[in-house]
């Protein structure tokens, strides 16, 4: 894929998407690097990606940010590293897998579950969380305590999975998605242990539980609560609807740089693109960005 590096705002977008997908083993479907260049390019703000985007906001660094659902850190160690925040707070259930702490001191963790999290008043710059909202259960208690802790001119910006709740595809999105998996070249359809991906199926909501009992839990009502809670500053379609499902274990049979199969990932990304603008299916990835309402003067 051609690489223009002309503008500051295209060597942030390709090192987003190199951070992305250099490492480990290719098994989700933005692990594909012409893939995740779609994806993340329909997130950029003003051309920026969202952490350089809230730099440029503020002017400066903020003074203290806060990841919900950090995970191992990666993430947050990512924000402190762009010069977003100046310090940057983690939390999650589990202290023994945040590596952050002891690579940077800039960054804390806090033990705790979102679900119930009581955050210091007015304090954070910046509250954010990557993939993590779909397995919150607490949507509006969570969401009011991230409006009190942050600052006056503070934003709270999610990058999340707001799709059918427990996995619950609908019928229209299975139906392109199998539709496509019928043209596409039987080699670029197998699992890793040999067999033919034929169809995309959905699981019931009992089979999903009982993989993880938190996953998408109220995944179809984060975008409305949102707009409940916040004055949405934007609004990113990031799309997913069929790739998401189409890329599901056969990922790793698209090859780099091949010119036959860039084109395909190009039609099936305009094809999903077009559906959502139309209205034909929604968005189950999105870019949230959020401020507190200004408040009425007593």
């Amino acid at each position: 894929m051609p690489r223009p590096q002309d503008t500051q705002s295209e060597v942030d977008h390709w090192n987003e998407v190199e951070r992305r997908t250099k490492a480990g083993e290719r098994v989700f479907w933005l692990n594909h690097p012409r893939i995740a260049h779609h994806y993340f390019r329909k997130g950029l703000l003003g051309g920026l990606p969202w952490r350089a985007w809230f730099r440029r906001q503020l002017g400066a660094p903020g003074k203290y940010g806060l990841e919900l659902g950090c995970g191992r850190g990666a993430a947050l160690l990512e924000t402190l590293n762009a010069g977003t925040v100046e310090h940057c707070d983690g939390i999650d259930l589990d202290e023994s897998r945040f590596d952050a702490p002891g690579q940077d001191q800039r960054a804390r963790f806090i033990a705790t579950d979102v679900n119930t999290a009581r955050l210091a008043h007015c304090h954070y710059d910046l509250i954010y969380a990557l993939h993590s909202v779909h397995h919150f259960s607490a949507l509006e208690h969570i969401f009011s305590q991230v409006a009190q802790a942050l600052t006056p001119n503070g934003y709270f910006i999610i990058e999340e999975f707001a799709g059918p709740p427990r996995f619950q595809w609908t019928d229209l999105q299975l139906s392109v998605v199998n539709q496509l998996l019928a043209i596409i070249p039987k080699p670029l359809r197998r699992y890793a242990n040999g067999m033919e991906k034929l169809l995309e199926g959905r699981s019931t909501p009992e089979e999903v539980i009982k993989v993880c009992p938190s996953e998408a839990i109220r995944s179809d009502e984060i975008v409305p609560l949102f707009y409940q809670y916040f004055d949405v500053v934007r609004h990113q379609n990031l799309g997913g609807t069929i790739q998401h499902l189409l890329y599901s274990g056969i990922v790793q049979n698209f090859p780099d740089n091949d010119r036959e199969v860039d084109h395909m990932i190009d039609c099936i990304n305009g094809l999903e693109e077009t559906m959502i603008e139309r209205g034909l299916l929604p968005s189950d990835f999105v870019l949230l960005v959020g401020k507190n309402r200004p408040r009425a003067a007593s």
